[in-house]
């Protein structure tokens, strides 16, 4: 009896591991409630990111972003020339309202800003610089490249006039310029940033 006794004290000793179904419950509940709670933050951060994604366009702004609001409350209804002050300094530039955005000639928004411009007529490609900045822009795209990096635009540039129309606003962001407009002088202002 001693020795069934020494025997089971030892086998007492040693380590087991048992399965309690009971407790797999607590645990599956335990996820169950987490797993529903990680689903409603989700939803709420995608809410956030929605409404985000909702906010206004404007045609003087250029977020950098595939979003676009064709109904923007543009400065002009139909194609024309409009008064621009670049630093103090006005003359006028084409203008043709397209999709909520103001396209302008890249030739023509680069020397009013400063810049150089190319323009390749076989490929319809804009390439303009000022200083270390970069723009490419290919017509029929709503892509274009800002220091070798591929950014969308908010509509497509189009091929006019032996020039790339593309968003004043995509101009003059990438090559360094704030666009707003002047009620009073009827006019777009391009400021340095």
């Amino acid at each position: 009896m001693s020795m069934l006794a020494v025997m089971l004290v030892s086998l007492s000793l040693g380590t087991s591991v048992i399965a309690d179904d009971h407790d797999d419950d607590d645990d599956d509940d335990k996820h169950e409630y987490f797993q529903k709670d990680h689903d409603a933050d989700n939803r709420t951060k995608q809410q956030r990111q929605n409404n985000f994604t909702q906010q206004k366009e404007y045609w003087s702004i250029w977020s950098r972003e595939p979003r676009n609001d064709p109904n923007n409350a543009m400065p002009i209804a139909s194609p024309e020339e409009l008064i621009v002050i670049v630093n103090g300094n006005e003359t006028s530039i084409y203008c043709i309202p397209q999709d909520g955005q103001l396209l302008v000639s890249g030739d023509a928004i680069a020397e009013i800003m400063g810049a150089q411009a190319k323009f390749y007529p076989q490929s319809k490609i804009a390439v303009l610089n000022k200083g270390n900045l970069e723009l490419i822009v290919k017509a029929g795209s709503n892509a274009v490249f800002e220091n070798k990096v591929k950014t969308p635009m908010p509509t497509i540039a189009t091929c006019y006039e032996n020039s790339v129309y593309m968003p004043v606003s995509v101009a003059a962001n990438a090559l360094g310029y704030r666009v707003t407009w002047d009620i009073t002088k009827n006019a777009m202002v391009l400021q340095s940033i």
